[in-house]
């Protein structure tokens, strides 16, 4: 089936099968923000083009496009929040194209306004992005490919942008990732070595103080915050600490709140106070309440129940998480690494190592694995070829940092990481259930959802209805995105089944299914996966008569 064919199939209401995984999640996310497939005005912002940020980046993205020169592409470089802050163009026909699609200076491609995008969707994700032609969500874009990476800051972690290259459809190869890449590297290069001193001791001083306890610890200076995820927790207003902190004496007793308090140790250049480390005492921060990222999902019982386990197993070693696309895998085992080890991990892709190369993508693994104080997350394990199982297998002999894996699996429960690496591995094993076997969390979670936007509203009981019944194939993410667009869409202070979209408002109708039906659903719906949709070899696979198994995908609307 052609791309293009499976994008009109999606905008009629059906599932194309033969379309990438992470361009149909995309997919979905678009439509649940509302975005029209047929056409949108890209928003424009006044954005600073100013920023420390660009200035570190934009020399790199020029000296790559003296080499690109010739060669019928863009470079562009956006914001953390998809603004286009710098763009650069090969030849006169291309740029008119583009800026007929507003690929410029000050226009915004954040997904949830311009859905399924290079720039747009690598931030949502945090990983690099290639979308095809006829992959965008709008039509209009059809005519380019666009592939784009997140920037993160080398210090503070944070996401600081993205680098986005750009060609024609039909002069789409496979050196863009590359390319990409390669940028991507080269910035956060710059940032560090154009990082001041006293950025560097402010880095150097928190991680000594996080070898030295478990505590919230945060680490500030002039424009710059530093904080473990138990700190994180606490809801301080951290950027307000260095005013408040900065004429303290060094030793100090910090009083926060009634509840809180901590000891303060200064950080000096000479008679000048350059920084300050922090570290709190008072009540351990639960990770149910708290503020959340754009890409995790909210925290029913169910959930707690699980980050406790996890957070057990990993004292005994490596640790793997499975789940479903969107059930928060990553998410659940950095926040369970951080309670334990008190330091944020950091997360390797394997999606990434076909486009980095294997060599390349296994000794950046290596690296990460030879540091015994930062865990370490090795995500989408089951993505992994062979040869490059074999070659983390190798490694994780030597392994000295703390280390735990996610796995994707199948909504009949298979994954499809080599046997071998997860042997090697070792360790426990946990699995967090789709949203469909959570049904009683669900208004619970969309609820903390809602308040996590910091708004009042509450769910009507046509809503929280069809909230339930809905099957959530996208999990919990599908639902961040459901509630997200929903408060956009209501009126009063009431979320009613007509801010929901479409296929989750005709949930509202349907029975709701049994635990019994709803097993009896998935593995239904999985044989007619395995049998490319033909209902005679499911049926013989499932071992009934084709009239029964018509009565049952008209029962379960499958």
């Amino acid at each position: 089936m052609r791309i293009g064919t499976a994008w009109e199939q999606f905008q009629t209401g059906e599932e194309p099968r033969d379309v990438r995984g992470d361009v149909l999640t995309s997919w979905r996310r678009s439509r649940i923000s509302g975005v029209d497939p047929e056409y949108v005005d890209v928003p424009y912002v006044d954005t600073d083009v100013d920023t420390h940020f660009v200035r570190v980046a934009v020399p790199i993205l020029t000296r790559m496009a003296e080499l690109l020169t010739g060669a019928q592409t863009c470079l562009a470089l956006a914001d953390a929040g998809g603004r286009v802050v710098w763009r650069w163009v090969s030849e006169p026909a291309l740029r008119n194209t583009l800026d007929a699609l507003s690929v410029d200076q000050g226009f915004c491609f954040d997904e949830e306004f311009v859905g399924t995008n290079g720039l747009g969707t690598s931030l949502e994700t945090g990983r690099i992005a290639v979308i095809r032609g006829s992959e965008h969500f709008v039509h209009r874009f059809h005519g380019v490919t666009c592939v784009a990476a997140p920037v993160r800051h080398p210090i503070t972690r944070r996401t600081v942008g993205a680098v986005n290259v750009t060609c024609r459809a039909t002069d789409t190869n496979s050196l863009l990732p590359v390319v990409v890449l390669r940028l991507v590297d080269e910035i956060r290069a710059g940032l560090l070595a154009a990082a001041a001193p006293r950025e560097r001791q402010l880095l150097d001083e928190f991680l000594c103080e996080q070898r030295r306890t478990t505590a919230p610890v945060i680490s500030v200076g002039e424009g710059i915050v530093i904080a473990n995820r138990a700190a994180v927790e606490l809801g301080l207003d951290q950027h307000e600490l260095w005013d408040e902190l900065r004429g303290a004496p060094d030793g100090a007793r910090i009083d926060l709140r009634p509840d809180l308090s901590g000891r303060l140790r200064l950080l000096r250049d000479g008679l000048v106070t350059t920084g300050a480390v922090l570290t709190l005492s008072g009540p351990v921060p639960e990770f149910a309440p708290r503020r959340r990222t754009r890409d995790e999902p909210a925290a029913p019982s169910t959930w707690d129940r699980l980050l406790a386990q996890a957070e057990e197993l990993l004292g005994e070693g490596p640790l793997t998480v499975r789940g479903e696309p969107g059930t928060g895998k990553t998410m659940m085992l950095t926040a369970a690494l951080t309670v334990r080890y008190g330091i944020e991990s950091v997360v390797v892709d394997a999606a990434t190592c076909p486009v980095e190369g294997l060599a390349v993508w296994v000794a950046r693994f290596g690296v990460h694995l030879a540091e015994p104080e930062v865990p370490l997350v090795l995500r989408h394990a089951e993505l992994l070829s062979e040869e490059a199982a074999r070659a983390v297998g190798a490694l994780l002999a030597d392994a000295q940092a703390p280390l735990g894996a996610t796995l994707t699996v199948s909504d009949a429960g298979r994954a499809d990481a080599p046997a071998r690496l997860l042997d090697r591995l070792g360790g426990a094993a946990i699995t967090i259930p789709p949203l469909r076997r959570r049904a009683a969390d669900i208004i619970e979670l969309a609820s903390r959802e809602l308040r996590g936007h910091g708004t009042r509203l509450s769910f009507s009981l046509e809503a929280q209805t069809a909230l339930r019944r809905y099957d959530w194939p996208g999990n919990d993410r599908e639902l961040a995105r459901v509630v997200r667009a929903a408060t956009r869409h209501s009126r009063g202070g009431v979320v009613g089944l007509e801010a929901l979209p479409a296929e989750v408002r005709a949930a509202s109708g349907r029975r709701a299914l049994t635990p019994l039906e709803r097993a009896e659903s998935s593995v239904i719906a999985a044989v007619l996966q395995e049998c490319g949709g033909n209902k005679s070899a499911a049926a013989k696979e499932l071992g009934i008569s084709r009239t029964a198994l018509y009565a049952k995908i008209r029962s379960y609307r499958l």
